[in-house]
């Protein structure tokens, strides 16, 4: 059992988009892209319902994405939709596995990129097309299939003949299947509708000898996918880059408008930038495409969160995934995604939650914990600490006293007990006199340093920060009492005058002062935390 009651553990493995994960589509503007996406396709596929179609019937569309940040997800998911695979016939190719990048072998990719659930179907729809026409009207099209006169006194019907081609057991007479298409079709369709019944579909790549051999092809194939399949052909090219040879030959694609498809074409913002000054041609037209989706810039907290929960919710058959732990686990993706940079993009942030998921499936946990995520980051990411930590605080402890102090009344009680805490420890290693007794002034301690002056600290921890500034200013008029006066805040403040100091402090600073200071009441302290413990004090002006 993993955590949240699944059954299996619902984040990708796989360091790339397979099919099977790209069923599943979170996070709001990824959602409006794939609306958009289909928008075009609706668009196209009635526009040539009728059967017919002209090269205004053609569309280019766009994606835009950081790296890592969903956009091959995104063309994966929408290839596998019902509503996209009962309309369209798509062939999807990752440009980096294509080398080298000739137009031969992009076109062999292509030809590649089509599923053999597609091959298989327009076969059939093909030799069925044929078996048709031989019932119909006999003559050359019962030739195709070597139907004499045995077997009609045998009574073996055409259907079967058919089914024996299909499975392959039955070898058509190909001449008389060239003589039958002759009539309807161009020699360029002739040639991919016989290579379709040979069971040989991708082999047309060795047909072509020029770049416009290769539109051709493309047209001819797109037009016999309406013709037969009545669907409109949807070609993406993921990883599209200012390589020179994909340029022209996307150029070319572009200038041929091809009737009933669809041209799809998915990047990085830097690879675009690289398209502008490789090829201001190519660019224009990218420029103006039909459907231009931008996600750039869409690795937000709030859509990366949303799609480590629509993981959750689509395997959570039994809807058992609480509010209050979807709660919990999204406050330990924040300190994830705010704390370390690396994992502010879904690539990143799905890895850690597989791996922290294995892990508190296999100790049983009911939910990811903090300790999950402390151990995936120490194993699969080694060496990796909270930046900016002195105490070099632990991350499961990081989440626990981060989300303990979301209340700043909370944090501040906890800031002010840790000070306290850490000039006791200051005092007991010899490095500042015994603390004193406030008597009543609005400091939270006193004690003197090694020269005799006497220093008093203040912890002005608000919400609002200009209730901080008041607070401050208010402090520091009391100051006389004092040599030294140190205000801690979390405010933007300015360093104070006449030798007292305000110190700002951001969330991880105070969460390493209330590390220490449980390790302390604790006695938990161990050698290397001494030293730590010093400079911590050095950075608050303590000592």
């Amino acid at each position: 059992m993993y955590p949240y009651r699944l059954d299996r553990n619902p984040y990708p493995s796989s360091p790339t988009p397979t099919l099977i994960d790209a069923q599943i589509l979170g996070g709001r503007r990824h959602r409006e892209a794939k609306a958009a996406v289909l928008a075009c396709i609706s668009d196209l596929h009635s526009k040539v319902s009728a059967g017919t179609a002209t090269d205004k019937d053609f569309r280019l569309l766009t994606v835009i994405q950081d790296v890592g940040s969903g956009k091959t997800h995104l063309a994966l998911h929408i290839k596998g939709l019902k509503e996209v695979t009962e309309s369209t016939v798509a062939s999807y190719v990752d440009l980096t596995q294509v080398s080298p990048r000739s137009m031969h072998s992009l076109y062999s990719a292509m030809l590649g990129g089509f599923t053999e659930e597609y091959i298989a179907a327009v076969r059939r729809a093909v030799v069925t097309y044929v078996r048709e026409k031989a019932e119909r009207q006999g003559g050359v099209a019962r030739k195709v299939f070597n139907y004499g006169f045995i077997d009609s006194i045998s009574g073996k019907s055409l259907v079967e003949k058919a089914e024996l081609v299909l499975s392959n057991e039955l070898a058509p007479n190909y001449g008389a299947l060239v003589e039958l298409l002759g009539r309807e079709f161009s020699p360029i369709e002739i040639t991919i509708l016989k290579l379709i019944v040979e069971g040989r579909f991708r082999a047309d790549a060795q047909n072509v000898s020029t770049l416009e051999d290769i539109i051709a092809s493309l047209a001819a194939l797109a037009s016999l996918n309406l013709r037969f399949l009545k669907r409109v052909t949807v070609f993406q090219l993921d990883e599209f880059d200012a390589e020179r040879d994909t340029l022209e030959f996307v150029k070319a694609v572009i200038n041929a408008h091809i009737p009933a498809a669809t041209l799809m074409l998915i990047f990085t913002p830097s690879s675009y930038d690289d398209i502008r000054r490789a090829n201001a041609s190519v660019f224009d037209r990218l420029e103006k495409a039909n459907y231009k989706i931008d996600l750039a810039g869409s690795n937000t907290y709030e859509e990366i969160l949303d799609i480590v929960m629509e993981y959750v919710r689509h395997h959570d058959a039994s809807n058992c995934f609480t509010a209050e732990e979807e709660h919990d686990l999204g406050a330990k993706v924040k300190v994830i995604y705010d704390e370390f940079s690396d994992f502010r993009n879904v690539r990143s942030m799905l890895n850690i939650m597989y791996h922290a998921t294995e892990n508190a499936g296999k100790r049983s946990a009911a939910i990811v914990d903090e300790q999950a995520i402390d151990e995936t980051i120490k194993n699969v990411y080694p060496g990796l600490r909270i930046r900016g930590s002195v105490m070099d605080v632990p991350i499961s402890d990081f989440i626990k006293i981060r989300r303990n102090t979301s209340d700043f009344a909370v944090l501040e009680t906890g800031v002010k007990d840790a000070v306290r805490n850490l000039v006791n420890y200051a005092h007991e290693v010899g490095a500042v006199a015994k603390p004193q007794k406030s008597n009543g002034h609005a400091v939270d301690v006193m004690f003197n340093d090694p020269y005799g002056t006497k220093v008093a600290v203040a912890v002005v921890i608000n919400k609002d920060h200009a209730k901080s500034f008041e607070q401050i200013t208010n402090t520091l008029k009391t100051a006389g009492f004092v040599d030294k006066l140190v205000i801690l805040t979390n405010a933007n403040a300015a360093a104070g005058a006449n030798g007292n100091a305000v110190v700002a402090m951001d969330r991880c600073k105070m969460i390493d002062l209330i590390y220490f200071s449980n390790k302390y009441k604790n006695s938990e302290l161990m050698e290397d935390d001494s030293q730590r413990a010093l400079m911590l004090a050095k950075s608050i002006r303590i000592c």
